[in-house]
C-alpha cells in the first residue's frame, strides 16, 4: 500500500529516518508509546511496504521471558521520495530522528531540507531533529549538511528560530533478530536515551517523551556511553575475532577476554571519573561498567563479533571509542596499555566470507602498502617515536605471530 493511499490518524507524528532494528526497534519504539504515530523514511521498498501494509510490528525484549510490545501505527515513505516527504511536512510534525549510521546521515540533508522548506512557505511552527547514531555530535554533523542545502537566506533565518538540532546519546544493544515478520526485531531489555535540553525547541504539540532523558551535561552521557558501552563492545569483538570466537557472548565469556575488556573499561572510566567528577563518583561508574559488562553477558543476545567489528576505521577514529579515551588518559597521564592492546588489536580485524567488511579491507591493504607504523601514525596522529605508537605496534605484532 503506497504512503499516499494511507490515512494518519488524529495523532502528533514523528518522522524516524532509518527503518533498520535500531530505528524500529528503540527509536521508533519510544517515540510511539510517547504518544506519536511514526512514519519510517527508508530506501529499503520491501520494508516500508511491510510497514504500510501492515501498519504495526512487534518488539520481542530478549531477557529469558516472553514478552512482547507491539508498536502501532506506523507508516512509512521512501526516504529520497521528496514529494511524500513535503506531504508529511504539512502534518502536526514535532520531531525528526535518524538511526541510519554517521556514513550515511549526510545524505538526509536533502529531505530534511525540504521538510524545514515545506514548513516555512506553510508559516508551521518549531521541530526538533535529534540524530540518533553512534557519532559524537551526531546532530551538529546533520545540520551543517542541511544548511548547504538551504541557499535562501530565509529559509536559513527559519531553520535558526524554529529548528531545534539537539545532540544526544543512545544506548541499546539491537541484535540480529530471526522472524517469520520482517518487520519484528529482539532488543536487550535496557536502554538509555538521553538528549541536551538546552537544544530543544518548544513545539506544538508539545509532546512528552518518557523515554527520553533531557540533561543540561550531555557531554558526560555521551563520553561515558562512547568510552565505556561502545570502547568494551569493540575491544571484545576484536579479540573475539582474534580468538575465533563467533558471538560477543563466547567473547566476554572467556575469561582472559572478559579481563582484558574490564582492564580497558577501568582505564577508561578512571579518565572518564576525572573529567565528569561532578556528574558521576568512582562508585557509581564502578556500577555503571558491572552492568555493561553483564549486558555483553547476556545469553539471549546473539550479537556476531564480525557485526559488533564492522568499519574498524570509523572506530579508530580520532575521539572515537578507542582512540577517544586512550587520548582522554593521556592528557590526565593516566594508565592506558590495554586500550593500547584494543587498538592493535581492531588493526587485525579481517573477516572474509558472508562476514567481510569493506573498511577492513581497506585498512589490510593500507598495512601491506603502507607498512603498520605508517598507518598508525596516519590514524593516531603520534609521532613515530612516540612511546604509545611503539607499544601499539609491538603488541600489534605479537598478536599477528600468535
Amino acid at each position: 500500500m503506497p504512503f499516499e493511499a494511507i490515512s494518519l490518524p488524529n495523532k502528533p507524528v514523528a518522522i524516524q529516518f532509518g527503518a533498520g532494528n535500531i530505528g524500529r526497534g528503540f527509536i521508533g519504539a519510544v517515540l510511539s508509546q510517547a504518544g506519536f504515530h511514526v512514519v519510517f523514511a527508508d530506501v529499503q521498498e520491501k520494508i516500508v511496504n511491510a510497514l504500510n501494509e501492515k501498519g504495526h510490528y512487534d518488539v520481542h525484549i530478549l531477557n529469558g521471558d516472553t514478552q512482547i510490545e507491539t508498536i502501532q501505527p506506523v507508516s512509512a515513505i521512501i526516504s529520497t521520495d521528496l514529494k511524500a516527504i513535503e506531504k508529511i511536512a504539512r502534518e502536526p510534525l514535532s520531531i525528526i530522528t535518524t538511526a541510519v549510521g554517521p556514513n550515511i546521515l549526510p545524505r538526509l540533508a536533502k529531505p530534511i531540507a525540504q521538510i524545514i522548506r515545506t514548513r516555512k512557505e506553510e508559516g508551521m511552527g518549531p521541530i526538533n531533529i535529534v540524530a540518533c547514531e553512534n557519532l559524537q555530535n551526531a546532530t551538529d554533523k546533520l545540520r551543517e549538511a542541511i544548511e548547504s542545502e538551504l541557499s535562501d537566506e530565509q529559509e536559513r533565518l527559519y531553520l535558526q528560530d524554529n529548528i531545534g538540532f539537539a545532540i544526544c546519546s543512545v544506548d541499546r544493544i539491537v541484535p540480529p533478530f530471526s522472524s517469520e515478520n520482517i518487520l519484528d526485531v529482539g532488543v536487550e531489555p535496557f536502554f538509555e536515551w538521553t538528549v541536551d535540553s538546552n537544544s530543544l525547541k518548544k513545539t506544538d504539540p508539545d509532546v512528552v517523551i518518557d523515554g527520553m532523558h533531557a540533561t543540561n551535561n550531555l557531554d558526560a552521557y555521551v563520553q561515558r556511553k562512547l568510552f565505556t558501552l561502545n570502547t568494551g563492545h569493540a575491544i571484545t569483538a576484536y579479540l573475539g575475532f582474534l580468538d575465533n570466537k563467533d558471538t560477543i557472548l563466547d567473547a566476554i565469556s572467556d575469561d582472559s577476554i572478559h579481563n582484558v575488556v574490564s582492564k580497558a573499561l577501568h582505564e577508561s572510566g578512571a579518565a572518564l571519573i576525572a573529567k565528569h567528577h561532578s556528574f558521576f563518583s568512582k562508585e557509581q561508574h564502578e556500577d555503571y561498567i558491572k552492568k555493561i559488562l553483564k549486558r555483553f553477558s547476556n545469553h539471549n543476545l546473539k550479537d556476531e563479533v564480525s557485526r559488533v567489528g564492522r568499519e574498524p576505521l570509523r572506530k579508530l577514529r580520532r575521539g572515537d571509542r578507542l582512540l577517544g579515551p586512550v587520548e582522554m588518559c593521556r592528557e590526565r597521564n593516566l594508565e592506558h596499555d590495554t586500550l593500547l592492546l584494543g587498538i592493535s588489536a581492531a588493526l587485525l580485524f579481517h573477516p572474509t566470507g558472508v562476514h567481510e567488511d569493506e573498511e577492513a579491507n581497506e585498512l589490510q591493504d593500507r598495512i601491506r602498502r603502507e607498512g603498520i607504523e605508517a598507518v598508525v601514525t596516519d590514524l593516531t596522529g603520534w609521532a613515530k617515536d612516540d612511546e604509545d605508537l611503539r607499544k601499539v605496534i609491538r603488541e600489534y605484532s605479537r598478536m599477528k605471530k600468535d
